[in-house]
């Protein structure tokens, strides 16, 4: 928050009776706007670098070495597995239970990747394409179904 703060006061002016640091006004509208996208940019590479992957909820308690991702939309979720270039794709196998998908034939030990939420083991569909592993997943309904009330 303070380096926002120094992005709107750079010289650390002080205000005179209430007023901003800033001023009321804008010198350069169209020159605050690029600093204020600058900033924002500048943030979001930092919040999102190498360094800083372990703060992703989709990679919290990660202990293999192979890089993935898993997403959770309303009906499925999508699991992407980059893949080394030196792996044959024909030589991955990939298994779903417990809760977990599995990939052997990515790294030296099979890799788990727990799954957000129940997964059906119906119409489960996998994709390889430039190196990445997408698997879509299907997520299992309950038993419920949901009652409409006519007016």
């Amino acid at each position: 928050m303070k380096d926002f703060m120094n992005w709107f006061n750079p010289l650390g002016n002080k205000g005179e009776q209430g007023e901003a640091p800033w001023g009321n006004t804008f010198s350069d509208p169209m020159a605050d706007m690029k600093k204020m996208n600058d900033f924002v940019q500048k943030s979001m590479e930092e919040a999102f670098s190498p360094s800083q992957k372990g703060n992703i909820p989709f990679q919290m308690g990660k202990k293999e070495t192979s890089e993935h991702k898993v997403i959770e939309l309303m009906n499925e979720v999508i699991v992407k597995i980059q893949v080394p270039l030196e792996i044959d794709i024909e030589s991955i196998r990939l298994a779903v239970g417990n809760g977990k998908l599995f990939a052997d034939g990515i790294s030296q030990k099979r890799v788990a990747i727990a799954l957000p939420a129940q997964t059906s083991r119906r119409n489960i569909h996998a994709q390889y394409n430039d190196g990445v592993i997408e698997v879509r997943l299907p997520k299992k309904h309950s038993d419920e179904k949901e009652i409409f009330i006519h007016y």
